[in-house]
């Protein structure tokens, strides 16, 4: 690639997120087979099909000089890259490429600010035709770059007028979302999004001290719950209810609740996906607080922001599993001590120790109470709206019936964990039908794994008992 457009990325990323430390406040540290969350890949393809031609609108050779005013020998030049990456030349990507970089060299002589919409362009189209040569180290580098310009942008005083932060911020967004489709270290995508989701939220609540109220308050109990502090299961409250959702004349669900929105926008929809690419960065980090302290904060902005209610639905199913991840961490713990307990009677006298059994059992006891009630207000939800239960495939959001599927199937889980098998039996089976009849593979493959452990664990009891009454 030139030289021009490469002099920058060698060491763009050394120092360019020195206010992550600082800022680290507003997000805060948010194994099993058992639970089924989604990960990167899902929220890469949601987000990518809901944009439909996401950074690829360029559909006719006159797309620039209708949206955009370039000098008449670039749009010539632009003309020319659109017709070479077309199939009439047989995707020439190669030349298309040459040609889009000419482009940004002209518009750097022409002193054209980096951060307008004509230049960072030009930019996502250079990164496309990387991609589509299988040159993604270069594509990744493209996106690096223009973040840390975003970053340094947004953060230097005076550099973008208050007007224009909101779209720069949905750019910047947008950019790390793609960013991430190509990039391979999991440290770095986790970082990249931790700092520019950092940056989305200050931005949210500096325009809404109210949201920022809200929030402080709501981190105090998540903190609570990650750190194995005493909480109360009781203060927890299901999104999902009749208050909050409501049925339209035609039969769809919407939202029913009145929220001064205009903190959020434009990029509200960027912001809630990069919170949920971050939830799964943290989880194949194997980092189980961090993914439950921003999911509870998911869901609740959520709301606040009027999402859509099946992305609700959904979140709160995740958050289900979470909740359940997060018990079974507290659990792990708990058969360390005793180990050790065993190992060395007298440990269970220091009374840190005797203190700490107790938290993380009632801890463990509260994600547990949590996690059912994520999925039963879920349930019940569905059940008082026959339209939701029976005609899932008329459903126009599909994170309708996916959540209602991983809700019946979390609490198949937590039978299976209660002992209760023939309840676990009956939700999994009925979310093994509600996977096939949505096409949910992910759902489907653990449903049917959980269902045969529960068949044998049944299996095995009954053997067991039948033994014992022989020998009787």
């Amino acid at each position: 690639m030139n030289s021009r457009i490469l002099s920058k990325f060698a060491s763009s990323l050394r120092s360019k997120y020195a206010l992550l430390g600082k800022n680290q406040r507003w997000i805060i540290g948010v194994g099993s087979a058992v639970s089924v969350t989604f990960g990167t890949a899902y929220y890469l393809s949601k987000y990518r099909d809901s944009r439909r031609t996401y950074l690829s609108p360029y559909t006719y050779a006159n797309y620039y000089s209708d949206r955009y005013r370039y000098p008449t020998h670039l749009e010539n030049y632009l003309k020319q890259a659109v017709w070479d990456e077309s199939s009439n030349v047989n995707y020439n990507y190669t030349e298309s490429l040459h040609k889009y970089i000419e482009v940004l060299n002209k518009l750097q002589d022409l002193k054209v600010n980096p951060l307008s919409d004509e230049y960072t362009r030009i930019e996502l189209k250079i990164a496309e035709m990387f991609e589509k040569l299988d040159l993604h180290e270069n594509a990744k580098n493209i996106y690096l770059e223009m973040l840390y310009r975003f970053f340094e942008s947004l953060n230097t005083p005076g550099v973008v007028p208050d007007e224009m932060r909101p779209e720069l911020i949905r750019k910047d967004l947008r950019v790390l979302i793609k960013s991430l489709e190509v990039n391979k270290d999991l440290e770095i995508g986790k970082r990249n999004l931790l700092a520019h989701l950092l940056l989305a939220q200050e931005e949210i609540l500096i325009r809404s001290p109210e949201l920022k109220k809200f929030f402080d308050s709501k981190r105090e109990k998540a903190e609570k719950l990650v750190k194995g502090k005493p909480i109360n299961g009781s203060e927890f409250k299901s999104f999902v209810n009749d208050e909050n959702l409501k049925f339209n004349e035609d039969g769809y669900m919407i939202m029913d609740i009145q929220k001064n929105t205009s903190a959020w926008e434009p990029f509200k929809e960027e912001f809630f996906t990069a919170r949920d690419l971050y939830t799964a960065y943290c989880l194949s980090a194997k980092d189980v607080p961090s993914a439950l302290s921003c999911k509870m904060t998911t869901v609740q902005w959520m709301i606040m922001a009027d999402m859509p209610p099946g992305q609700i639905l959904l979140a709160q199913a995740n958050l289900g599993a979470l909740l359940y991840l997060q018990a079974e961490k507290f659990e792990s713990d708990l058969f360390q001590i005793d180990s050790k307990c065993k190992i060395d009677p007298g440990f269970i006298e220091d009374e840190k120790v005797v203190k700490a059994l107790r938290y993380l059992r009632k801890n463990r006891d509260t994600c547990l109470q949590m996690a059912n009630q994520c999925y039963d207000s879920i349930l019940k939800f569905s059940n008082d709206h026959n339209k939701l239960r029976y005609h899932m495939k008329d459903q126009l959001d599909t994170a309708i019936p996916q959540a209602i599927a991983l809700s019946t199937y979390g609490k198949g889980i937590l039978n299976l964990h209660n002992g209760v098998l023939n309840k676990a039996e009956r939700h999994l089976s009925d979310a093994i039908s509600l996977a096939k009849e949505t096409d949910f593979e992910e759902l489907l493959k653990e449903a049917e794994g959980e269902l045969k452990k529960a068949k044998d664990l049944k299996e095995h009891n009954n053997s067991l008992d039948k033994s014992t009454d022989t020998c009787q």
